[in-house]
């Protein structure tokens, strides 16, 4: 049974083979549509990365600026506070009593 099922894969593989050989136009647009999306998504993950980087440069809080937020807003300051500082998986939960996932 196995050797039957091998056969059989090995023809479809070439009956998909010959296809592609007849229409290698389709292969050349394929590559053509990938290599743009990802040099698009490439582009797009640089520049949000550099306004990143410029956000974390210019985040500065004075005691009467953070006594002076809201407390939801307090909150994402301590977190993009941490952040900035090293700690990447510093997250802002909320709420009363809650805890951060592990």
């Amino acid at each position: 049974m196995p050797a039957i099922a091998a056969a059989a894969a090995v023809g479809f593989l070439g009956a998909v083979g010959q296809w592609l050989l007849g229409n290698w136009w389709l292969i050349a647009v394929f590559a053509v549509v990938v290599a743009g999306a990802s040099g698009l998504w490439l582009t797009q993950w640089a520049v949000s990365a550099r306004w990143e980087r410029v956000h974390v440069r210019r985040l500065r809080y004075g005691l009467p600026q953070l006594d002076g937020l809201h407390h939801e807003d307090f909150e994402f300051a301590v977190r993009d506070l941490t952040r900035r500082d090293g700690c990447a998986d510093a997250v802002q939960v909320g709420g009363a009593g809650t805890t951060a996932p592990m």
